[in-house]
């Protein structure tokens, strides 16, 4: 068997997740999205970004929040914990505030108010996979956001989630926050085109100039994948794989609908 990287000339392993500026593939909607962050971050409110799975939201917000200037901005990236109790346990270590019994939300909202927006920073808060909340957290996130009766906020707050995140928040009980969600952004799957392009830039990220796909294998890595991200991804990796296997220098749409019919029984 060959080693698909060294069979088609690269460099490293295509299509990962640890991209920066410059290896980030930018369409319109990432310029949007970005356009918005830097909207809610200058006037330090809140922004909602909701998508599907794989559409690549976490990717294209860390790559935006890294570019901050770390002297001015401090930010703090929460997720994957359905229960509040140990979200917020996390953000009082990140600021290194130990809890005591009572109302701990009262504590980090005082600890907020006295250092973080008496020091040079601005506080940044991130927070991943909300949809998967409980109401009560969800209630306390945004009692954090209040401040100075309401004349302005902490921090700047950016909800993260997958689409149905819009729904749970549009329900009762939710209403309030929803409402702060000043900005509110939807992620979606890419183009037939922009799926192109994107392939051919994380092919070069990796030294590959040369085309290794056909029209054809692209028109249906297109329709499998339905144009997310992260379901690319895998098909072109596992595609490279099996051509490489097979010492074939191009994928041709015989090759890919392999791949994706392995895929869809496996």
């Amino acid at each position: 068997m060959n080693k698909f990287t060294e069979w088609f000339g690269l460099k490293g392993i295509p299509f990962g997740k640890d991209v920066d500026t410059k290896g980030l593939f930018t369409y319109p909607q990432v310029s949007e999205l970005h356009q918005l962050l830097e909207l809610t971050i200058e006037s330090r409110t809140a922004m909602l970004v909701t998508g599907q799975a794989g559409t690549g939201k976490t990717t294209a917000i860390r790559v935006f929040l890294d570019d901050l200037p770390s002297n001015r901005y401090r930010v703090i990236y929460l997720g994957y914990d359905q229960r509040g109790q140990s979200m917020f346990a996390r953000l009082a270590y990140e600021f290194g505030l130990k809890l005591t019994n009572g109302n701990r939300m009262l504590q980090i909202s005082e600890y907020m108010r006295r250092h973080i927006t008496g020091s040079n920073k601005e506080l940044v808060l991130v927070i991943d996979e909300a949809h998967l909340l409980e109401w009560r957290t969800l209630e306390d996130i945004r009692l954090l956001t209040n401040a100075e009766m309401d004349r302005k906020s902490a921090m700047t707050l950016i909800l993260m989630g997958q689409l149905w995140l819009r729904t749970k928040l549009k329900s009762l009980g939710n209403e309030a926050l929803y409402q702060r969600m000043r900005f509110r952004y939807g992620l979606e799957g890419l183009t037939q085109k922009q799926a192109r392009d994107y392939i051919r830039h994380q092919l070069t990220l990796v030294g590959c100039t040369k085309e290794i796909f056909t029209d054809a294998a692209y028109s249906q890595l297109f329709l499998a994948s339905g144009g997310i991200l992260r379901e690319i991804n895998n098909l072109c990796i596992d595609a490279m794989v099996k051509a490489a296997n097979q010492s074939l220098a191009k994928i041709d749409d015989k090759l890919m609908k392999l791949v994706i019919d392995q895929r869809e029984t496996s």
